[in-house]
């Protein structure tokens, strides 16, 4: 048994990364996304062989779950002791939609991880659940509900705007996840589930730039936020130049992504007054 209920956000050992472990006072694990290959080592060192209750993956995205693709493929995830792996991923066959405004762009989105973690799903099929918006698991004594899942139509900005968003509710604290989460997603989460948002802790989605708009952090009112940010990504200016007028044409929400510097602003405003940063270390809070 452990006193406390205890979350770690584990630093970059890639250049930018998310994985959280979150461990029960029974003293099972709850992981949310962990990475790539190389941030394997630090994941099992903080999950430190104990059962993994729940793995999360939030969305299809090299920096998020390719990780726990390299572990089933290298010796089956035999270095893993996990119950459960939840995900909801959009469809490969999205490849043959060519009336997308960037076609080249969701080619490359798809392509990214849904064909190797196909290769490796056979590998999980008695452990994989496809979670959806309104579905609720526990771990222990961590309640987790699924706000907002994979929406059919938001192709601009894919992968992130499919982030599963979900509120981890511990003893003493709840923690609200954004995933990747981009504008447009950010308008159909703030819509539909506004009234569901509030929460302790924070997220910040897609490492706190190009991320959901003011209005969803207003909603989720936390004063605790949590950026998994290196040094480069936390100083980013507020308008990000390598989004050019090719992105731009694509959709208007890409007129809506703005730099870390400009979220920072935004939480400050909102009164938050906490800020764990990965570019500072591994970041351990108390649930």
């Amino acid at each position: 048994m452990n006193e406390n209920t205890v979350m770690h956000m584990l630093t970059e050992t890639s250049k930018f990364m998310m994985s959280f472990v979150i461990i029960t006072k029974e003293d099972k694990v709850i992981v949310v996304d962990g990475g790539r290959a190389e941030d394997m080592p630090l994941l099992k060192e903080y999950i430190g062989g104990r059962k993994i209750g729940a793995w999360i993956l939030t969305h299809a995205h090299y920096d998020h779950i390719s990780g726990l693709i390299h572990e089933l493929r290298e010796n089956g995830g035999k270095d893993f002791d996990i119950e459960n792996i939840y995900y909801n991923f959009p469809p490969y066959e999205l490849i043959n939609n060519h009336d997308v405004p960037d076609y080249e762009l969701l080619v490359c989105e798809v392509n990214e991880c849904l064909p190797a973690f196909a290769e490796i799903e056979p590998l999980i099929r008695d452990k994989a659940h496809i979670v959806k918006q309104g579905d609720t698991i526990c771990v222990d004594e961590c309640r987790i509900d699924f706000i907002y899942s994979y929406h059919e139509g938001l192709t601009v900005n894919l992968m992130n705007d499919s982030s599963l968003v979900f509120k981890l509710t511990a003893p003493n604290k709840s923690v609200l996840f954004l995933g990747d989460l981009g504008p447009l997603g950010g308008d159909h989460l703030y819509r539909e589930s506004r009234h569901l948002l509030k929460a302790d802790v924070v997220q910040m989605a897609h490492h706190g730039h190009m991320c959901v708009g003011m209005e969803v952090y207003a909603a989720i009112g936390a004063k605790e936020c949590m950026w998994c940010a290196p040094d480069w990504l936390w100083e980013e200016s507020e308008i990000i130049g390598y989004l050019d007028d090719k992105y731009y044409s694509a959709d208007s929400s890409r007129l809506r992504m703005y730099g870390t510097t400009m979220t920072r602003k935004w939480m400050d405003q909102l009164g938050a007054t906490t800020h764990y940063v990965t570019k500072d270390g591994t970041q351990t809070i108390l649930l």
